[in-house]
């Protein structure tokens, strides 16, 4: 993780009161470029982060939510993805810091304020689709279609493997060479 200005993305904790915190962060091309292996290079997203603060933990919720720019798998075509996520994390404080579990951050005494860099960074990643395609096929590219269509493989022409189907296949328990009664 290479983010040029984490500053404006970590939240200090130690003058905190009790209770409720709100935080909003935009993440833009320049948030995403800062990351080496970013699958987001254009996007506009909103993070609403929440923290609770209690005498022996805090909760943190994240609401990740917005556009991206990407190409349509199906077709190629530029396309807009709407993405939406709500993300929680639970930090208690301990005698070093260590996060080795994914939704459980302890910190050590030493620490005095929280990093959200890389949750916002992940958090926006999972909020993509799988399969990133138009909502209706008739946004697809017509000619990218076309061409497509060309290049279908029909799944009734009788191939090699058809041939298998038809074997005139025995159970094993109708053989009498399986019978264990001898």
């Amino acid at each position: 993780m290479t983010v040029k200005n984490t500053q404006e993305y970590r939240i200090p904790y130690l003058g905190l009161k009790a209770g409720n915190h709100f935080y909003e962060f935009q993440l833009t091309e320049e948030f995403f470029d800062s990351f080496e292996l970013s699958e987001i290079n254009k996007a506009d997203i909103k993070a609403d982060v929440s923290l609770e603060k209690q005498s022996t933990m805090m909760i943190i919720e994240f609401v990740v939510a917005g556009t991206v720019a990407s190409q349509c798998d199906h077709c190629g075509d530029d396309l807009l993805l709407h993405i939406k996520t709500t993300q929680q994390i639970i930090v208690k404080f301990g005698d070093q810091t260590s996060d080795s579990d994914d939704d459980i951050l302890v910190l050590g005494p030493n620490e005095h304020e929280i990093d959200l860099v890389q949750y916002l960074y992940e958090y926006a990643h999972l909020a993509l689709p799988a399969r990133h395609v138009h909502g209706n096929e008739s946004d697809c590219n017509a000619d990218a279609l076309k061409r497509l269509a060309q290049y279908k493989v029909d799944q009734t022409a009788n191939t090699q493997w058809a041939t298998l189907k038809n074997l005139n296949y025995e159970d094993p328990e109708d053989n009498e060479f399986f019978d264990e009664e001898e």
